[in-house]
């Protein structure tokens, strides 16, 4: 019933539907082109009576935004609150807004829609699509601004924070629908008269019929086929209360998402964070090709629900609510001080959670585990220490509203642009580092566990801080972790490592679509590889990392990101640690876009991107575990030669942006500037 990628609205058709005198919506102008039929702008009120156009508009109105939503689509309950908000602000000057939703499963649901997102308009609906063809419209949310002479003058997003469903642009977003209200109401040419919206495909075809004797007619049913795929790939996020924005637990689930289903997976933007690998990791693994021939077969087939019968068995579902079963209770439990709130909407929020511990003495942890509180608003976060001195000076340094956008953002800790926001301490004599990450938390995946002979070191006078990246649901969210940890109750006989791999550069220039770069790490000794976390920032397409094992005739693929996506930072760790000896090198390369055609360019046009620590600076630093019988970095060195690199490109920048005597060629070489002339002294 709702929500599937089958367009209703497709050229021939919509142009047989449309009245003699309305005009095709996608040529319209700035003038808005010829008027709308009135009888195509009438709504239906949840009452069950028509609302005509005029009613819409008022005896004041200057014209009527219609914005089709859907209480089910993430998109439009992340954006109810913009909506809401210019509304509010163009109310005064005659610009009416009116929800519309074309299919919906009873009233109910719209009206605790319109509650929980606190959207001050009404919502009406469209039920015989009657508007939803006139207007041209194909997802939510979407939105046409119609005049009072009934004239399109603006259609499509809200704002280009998606250009690309389920990828959000960097940046501050261009408030495109607010402009053109802004050009109407002061009489000037609309800028942008028509942008392409992108969410949730607005034609929900009705819930097929159940067929008993699908099992026999058909080879693929939902049962015996469907359901099995959903338990491994999907369900342990698209839950009630995980991260995912719907549930897919039911057959009504799958015939309502499975068509978006397929094209997210064809994309590889799902499952999230994919690797390709020649070592066993735990973690998402893409689909195969004979999965995605039978869901297309399923889709097909008329999605046929079968005999529950048929079900093979499956294991059940974690519960992801309470800490990790099989370790048992935690021997430590650390509350997170004070509970973390987010606006409705914003930008998200990178912050550095405390988590007192400070103990007299060297913790080592078989185990430890983030359990968030509010499993919606928590995307990522990643595990580490710090002393507690360090922490206090962050804390002076950034913490307050330092990284909040809306007034009712409250956080503790420190904000972490992804950068350090603190001078790191020295190593320890022993070679114990005091500041580190020890591992990751992303949705569907529990404790931290170290390997069985190894321990994960807290060192002595240090809080355990977590990096959290929120996001925000479109409402007031509040969220508050709790952190378990797992002693080890004999000392092991080996210790974690945490070793940085950085990649070689000092800038990526502009227009460059594909910018290698690349860097190694040789292991001193021999070691056991738990896991690693790939880190790049928003320019990336794609990252490798290859093992070059002394003596074998060609390098393994350690593991291969085809798709990188910059908001799933995910940890992957190995089915059974993997042992390397003295002398192997990890070589890791990624590929970065810094075209004005890449949709994660965070500068339009492309620019400069220096390798620096902030979220608009770009670095290559994958970051692995290994188990080993001694500290394999002692002095830091993996940590300082990553610095030292930042430190290099922060001299040049300054070269290039503050002296103008140096520019980035095609290669990122810093070369003298063919404009540079050595007697003009005002360089």
């Amino acid at each position: 019933m709702r929500l599937t990628w089958l367009l209703c609205l497709l050229s021939a058709l919509g142009s047989a539907a449309l009245l003699a005198d309305d005009p095709p919506v996608g040529t319209l102008d700035s003038q808005g082109g010829e008027p709308i039929a009135v009888e195509r702008l009438e709504l239906q009120a949840l009452s069950g009576e028509r609302v005509a156009f005029a009613d819409l508009l008022g005896a004041d109105g200057r014209a009527v935004c219609f914005a089709f939503l859907h209480p089910t689509c993430p998109l439009a309950q992340d954006y109810a609150p913009v909506l809401g908000q210019l509304a509010e602000e163009f109310a005064d000057e005659g610009i009416r807004f009116v929800g519309v939703v074309c299919e919906v499963d009873a009233p109910g649901e719209i009206e605790a829609y319109r509650r929980d997102f606190k959207i001050p308009f009404p919502i009406d609906l469209d039920s015989d699509f009657r508007l939803a063809e006139a207007l041209d419209v194909s997802v939510t949310p979407e939105v046409v601004l119609v005049d009072g002479e009934r004239r399109v003058r603006y259609a499509g997003r809200i704002d280009d924070r998606y250009k690309i469903r389920g990828v959000m642009s960097p940046g501050t977003p261009d408030p495109e629908l607010r402009e053109a209200i802004v050009d109407l109401i002061t009489g000037h040419t609309i800028r942008e008269p028509r942008t392409e919206a992108v969410g949730c495909p607005i034609d929900r075809p009705e819930r097929p019929v159940p067929d008993p004797s699908s099992r026999e007619s058909h080879a693929v049913t939902y049962y015996h086929d469907v359901l099995p795929f959903l338990h491994g790939h999907c369900q342990q996020c698209h839950s009630p209360g995980q991260a995912g924005p719907f549930s897919l637990l039911s057959y009504d689930d799958a015939v309502d998402w499975i068509d978006v289903g397929l094209e997210e997976i064809e994309a590889r933007r799902m499952p999230p964070a994919q690797i390709e690998s020649d070592f066993d990791f735990s973690g998402p693994k893409a689909p195969t090709p004979a999965e995605i021939a039978m869901l297309q077969a399923w889709v097909a087939a008329g999605k046929p629900e079968g005999n529950a019968a048929d079900t093979p068995t499956l294991e059940p579902l974690p519960d992801y609510s309470t800490f990790e079963e099989d370790l048992g209770p935690p021997d430590i439990i650390l509350e997170q001080p004070e509970p973390t709130q987010l606006g409705a909407h914003g930008n998200d929020v990178y912050r550095n959670i405390i988590f007192p511990l400070a103990r007299p003495e060297d913790l080592r942890l078989r185990a430890i585990q983030v359990l968030p509180g509010n499993r919606k608003v928590v995307h990522h976060a990643l595990i580490g220490h710090l002393p507690r001195e360090t922490v206090e000076e962050a804390v002076r340094q950034h913490g307050g509203r330092e990284g909040f956008s809306h007034p009712d953002d409250r956080a503790g800790g420190f904000q972490d642009p992804h950068g350090i926001g603190f001078r790191v301490p020295p190593i320890r004599r022993d070679g114990q580092p005091r500041a580190s990450f020890v591992g990751g938390y992303v949705p569907g995946v529990r404790a931290v566990v170290a390997p069985a002979d190894a321990g994960v070191v807290i060192p002595a006078g240090c809080d355990v801080t977590v990096q959290f990246h929120y996001v925000r649901t479109g409402k007031l969210e509040t969220e508050s972790s709790r952190l378990g940890l797992w002693l080890e109750k004999q000392p092991p006989r080996n210790v974690m490592n945490m070793i940085y791999l950085s990649g070689e550069f000092a800038v990526v220039p502009p227009g460059v679509a594909d910018f290698r770069v690349t860097g190694s790490y040789t292991l001193p000794q021999d070691a056991d590889l738990v896991g690693v976390i790939p880190h790049a920032h928003q320019l990336a397409r794609w990252l490798a990392i290859r093992v070059h094992v002394p003596g074998a005739e060609q390098a393994r693929l350690l593991l291969r990101v085809p798709q990188w996506d910059y908001n799933w930072q995910s940890p992957y760790n190995l089915g059974k640690p993997v042992r390397f000896p003295a002398g192997t090198r990890f070589e890791a390369e990624c590929s970065y876009d810094n075209s004005a055609a890449n949709p994660r360019n965070p500068f339009d046009p492309p620019q400069n991107v220096w390798h620096n620590e902030t979220i608009n600076d770009e670095m290559l630093l994958p970051m692995f575990t290994f188990a080993s019988e001694r500290p394999l970095d002692p002095k830091g060195d993996s940590f300082k030669q990553f610095y030292s690199t930042i430190v290099r490109s922060r001299f040049f920048r300054r070269q290039v942006d503050h002296r103008h005597k140096f520019v980035a060629d095609a290669d990122g070489n810093i070369i003298v500037s063919p404009d540079y002339d050595p007697d003009d002294h005002h360089y």
